[in-house]
């Protein structure tokens, strides 16, 4: 044996401990949950051709490659379900703090409170001369607009917070942009030394944020064959190489943030996908829904019985001619809406179609208001532009009406198809309907993610089993290599030393 046998092996021993120290970088990382195992790829090194006898040797072991041992086809599906998952597990959270404001889980939602208020017309109908029963009346018709003035101001509260929150996301987004492009440049100048070299750790880190950013936006990448990522949005780069493209907020005159191209300044469509596009649907579109069925709800049953009450008879025999509601804003009925100040006084409480003691026509037509179909369906009130804007009832002539026939004439010449309860149960039907289905999707996501994720991990975790057999393995190549160096030291020394002393 030469010494081509001696370098043979140390090659050997070169290439195990190459392979002992990566099984040791793998149990090392057993319990972080993004890393991707790494396996030693070995390769025959190049044979040497003798020039005299022109045989060809071997000249021992290379490690070719230290590879990340993963599916990158599983990486991309479940990056795609990431960004369905991240919408509508966004959207059902939101509606389910719609649902926590409403409160019609409890005994103290709204409908409840409209029951109390239809109650207290029924009993003042009975009795419309006791200022004890007015005055119950207009405690549970303050109740009423203090119940609607809550749940406005904490669906505008929850609009503003997730105004916020779209805000932080976007920021989010950026810095994952950031962060990508800078692991791209290098990712580039570690493998540039060789072919030979894979920058793992660092695809790790890259991995893990293209997972996030996956959850945040809807995005399609691609490796160019420097091992940098290209990152797109709707067929539009965010990253390309070191480059990357923030994206930019502008305020809309309401005060929301509204995404474009840092570059061009046009306005991006998230498609309803992503934690940030559940974000923006669910402050531009959900919340704004439930907002103006709560203002129709109002608009319509403050103008109706405002209409009444206007043309009714106070307890003191006077034709009252006030409102009962006052609204402050037209536009956010539901906001601005409270009793007239000056029912305060219970005698100006007109219930009477006259001055006749114990007359209470009115309280009777306000009553009968309940089962009345005041409401067209939601979508009818959506396709017309003044849908949310409160309006006095008045004649053609642009009059107060002065009799209770022709005040109920025009309310059923609306068209409307639904009472003011039914309304309100369809309201809450819909937002009851819209969370389950939101929540059906997030399951769905759910298991479909995890019988992905879990495939990954079954090809890309690391496992101590696994682990301690390659290290068992590659030990006792090492040890191998090591007696042939032994053996041929051995040789070498006989050879030098005792070949050719013998006789002396």
């Amino acid at each position: 044996m030469s010494f081509g046998g001696l370098y043979i092996s140390i090659s050997g021993i070169n290439a195990n401990k190459k392979a002992l120290d990566t099984v040791s970088h793998n149990i090392a990382n057993v319990n972080n949950r993004n890393y991707v195992r790494q396996g030693v790829i070995h390769a025959e090194s190049s044979y040497s051709t003798n020039t005299i006898t022109r045989y060809q040797m071997g000249s021992g072991v290379d490690v070719q490659q230290i590879r990340q041992i993963r599916d990158e086809f599983l990486d991309a599906k479940l990056r795609r379900e990431m960004a369905t998952f991240g919408y509508y597990n966004t959207k059902s959270e939101i509606l389910n703090e719609i649902e926590v404001i409403f409160n019609e889980i409890t005994s103290s939602g709204l409908q409840e409170v409209m029951d109390d208020f239809w109650d207290g017309w029924s009993e003042l109908y009975k009795e419309p001369d006791s200022l004890t029963i007015r005055g119950l009346l207009h405690e549970k018709a303050v109740a009423f607009t203090t119940t609607v003035n809550h749940i406005s101001v904490q669906l505008d509260s929850l609009q503003f917070n997730l105004n916020k929150e779209m805000l932080n996301k976007t920021e989010e987004v950026n810095t994952l942009l950031k962060e990508i492009a800078g692991l791209n440049n290098k990712i580039k100048l570690a493998e540039g030394y060789g072919p030979n070299i894979s920058a793992n750790d660092y695809r790790d880190q890259r991995n893990a944020a293209l997972d996030r950013l996956s959850e945040l936006i809807p995005i399609n990448y691609y490796e160019n064959k420097y091992g940098e990522v290209t990152v797109t949005l709707n067929g539009r780069d965010l990253i390309n190489g070191h480059y990357f493209n923030p994206i930019d907020v502008k305020l809309n005159p309401k005060g929301h943030g509204e995404i474009h191209w840092s570059d061009t300044g046009e306005p991006i469509d998230l498609r309803g996908l992503g934690e940030l596009g559940g974000y923006i649907d669910a402050r531009d579109k959900v919340v704004v829904e439930y907002k103006e069925r709560l203002n129709v709800l109002v608009g319509e049953l403050a103008s109706s019985i405002n209409a009444l009450h206007k043309i009714g008879v106070d307890l003191e025999g006077e034709l009252n001619g006030e409102n009962f509601f006052i609204i402050g804003d037209p536009k956010d009925p539901a906001a601005t809406i409270k009793v007239n100040p000056a029912l305060e006084d219970f005698n100006k409480i007109a219930v009477g179609g006259s001055a006749a003691k114990g007359d209470g026509d009115i309280a009777k037509a306000i009553l009968d208001l309940r089962g009345m179909n005041l409401f067209r369906n939601y979508e009818d009130y959506i396709s017309n532009d003044d849908k949310y804007i409160y309006e006095e009832l008045k004649d053609e002539n642009g009059n107060d009406f002065t009799n209770i026939e022709d005040i109920i004439n025009e309310i059923k010449g609306k068209g409307g198809t639904t009472n003011t309860d039914g309304f309100y149960r369809d309201l809450i039907l819909s937002l009851s309907l819209e969370r389950e289905q939101a929540r059906d999707m997030v399951l769905n996501q759910v298991m479909l993610i995890n019988q992905i994720d879990e495939r990954r991990q079954e090809i890309s975790s690391v496992s101590l089993d696994e682990e301690m057999a390659n290290m068992l393995k590659y030990q006792h190549s090492y040890i191998a290599n090591s007696r042939v160096i032994n053996a041929i030291d051995e040789m070498i020394e006989t050879i030098v030393n005792r070949l050719g002393i013998v006789g002396r």
